[in-house]
């Protein structure tokens, strides 16, 4: 059987702490604030459940909720859990090199002038600094309420947020001194 990739895992991970349905797996994900660090929506829980449940790594049965309706409840099969512990062992045992939109924009900073780039830079260090207040507040609250690696889910992301504010105060200060020596790389004219 071929391996899962990082969405399945992390609908399989959901699954693996419970059977749910998909629109409480969509409250989980929601709760969770997973959207930050997957790309999975709303429709692709759909999608997943189906190929998953295709591929034998997730059952389903029609259960009776409190109202008497019919719902679909998801769990995990003993071979989706045997994948689902192979992905998490391969996750946390390799450094994958992480996509960073900001790179489309360095490798194209010629096309701003030099002010304009100073002041993307600075509006780029702004909203640095709301997310690293913002994860702060969650690691507080995570670090009262929740075990260890759900409060890593806040510490890591802060962590490499000030790192990526340190870069960038670097870059500006490096980009700054080009700039008076008139190396730096200014817009041609519009």
């Amino acid at each position: 059987m071929k391996k899962i990739n990082d969405l399945e895992a992390a609908l399989m991970g959901l699954l693996n702490e419970k059977p749910m349905h998909p629109y409480e797996i969509e409250k989980v994900i929601v709760e969770r604030d997973m959207r930050w660090w997957t790309t999975i929506s709303m429709s692709s829980v759909y999608k997943l459940l189906r190929k998953l449940e295709k591929e034998g790594r997730v059952k389903s049965e029609v259960r009776l909720n409190r109202r008497n309706l019919a719902q679909k409840v998801y769990h995990l099969t003993p071979a989706g859990r045997k994948a689902l512990v192979a992905r998490v062992k391969a996750l946390a045992s390799e450094w994958t090199r992480p996509v960073w939109p900001v790179d489309i924009a360095l490798s194209n900073l010629r096309l701003l002038t030099d002010e304009e780039v100073a002041a993307c830079f600075r509006q780029y260090e702004d909203s640095l600094d709301k997310m690293i207040e913002c994860y702060g507040r969650l690691q507080e609250y995570l670090e009262a309420h929740c075990p260890l690696p759900n409060v890593q889910l806040a510490v890591r992301p802060l962590a490499l947020m000030r790192a990526e504010k340190q870069w960038v105060r670097g870059f500006m200060k490096q980009y700054g001194k080009k700039r008076k020596g008139g190396q730096a790389g200014s817009a041609p004219s519009r």
